[in-house]
């Protein structure tokens, strides 16, 4: 999924495809990536500066996700508190990469939901990574990949209730056509939404 942010596209990953493949799937394409990455991951720092003696080393300090003891100091923390979140920590680590794709460095951002008063951990944490040209603010990004939940539930509003895959249409423009009808008929439900009376049926 993408958005657009200052006329450059970002696009917005899950994490399912959080991975090297993806990533080197997609390096050649002029787009930034924000994706999320499994808690079991484990990533890299940059190799350390070659000592002018055997073959040159790819990977540098091991960073597994799920193991705190492996981590170093970030290089950013930011604590913030959220209207509907609470406090929230956020906190971010430059040029690490995936064992399978050494050559493309990302920004490690871990979002944490902390308990107002206790400070403890209140949630599960949320593992992003950045792969791009210039990365907005720490306390923008985990927040620019929010909207992709919306974007998500109106997929399946358009497939599931729309039948936006359901016919089998030919020419390329008849697809386009019946694709452009999608956000038309979302909107006109959004609209409609005033005139409409929910009336539950009582299950027996």
């Amino acid at each position: 999924m993408c958005q657009y942010l200052q006329n450059r596209r970002i696009a917005l990953f899950d994490s399912e495809y959080g991975c090297s493949p993806v990533v080197k799937a997609t390096a050649a394409i002029a787009a930034d990536k924000l994706m999320r990455i499994r808690s079991n991951r484990c990533l890299w720092s940059a190799p350390p500066a070659y000592s002018g003696r055997g073959r040159p080393k790819i990977h540098g300090q091991q960073f597994r996700l799920n193991d705190s003891q492996s981590w170093w100091e970030a290089e950013q923390t930011l604590e913030s508190v959220e209207p509907k979140l609470g406090k929230i920590r956020l906190r971010k680590w430059d040029d690490l990469h995936f064992r399978g794709s050494p050559k493309h460095p990302m920004t490690l951002i871990l979002v944490e939901r902390l308990e107002t008063v206790t400070g403890r951990l209140n949630s599960q944490p949320l593992w992003l990574v950045w792969v791009g040209i210039q990365m907005p603010s720490l306390n923008e990004i985990w927040q620019l990949y929010l909207r992709r939940f919306a974007l998500e539930h109106w997929y399946r509003l358009a497939k599931q209730t729309l039948h936006w895959t359901v016919p089998k249409l030919s020419p390329p423009e008849q697809c386009e056509r019946w694709s452009d009808l999608m956000p038309l008929l979302t909107w006109q439900l959004w609209l409609a939404k005033d005139l409409v009376i929910s009336c539950p049926v009582d299950q027996p």
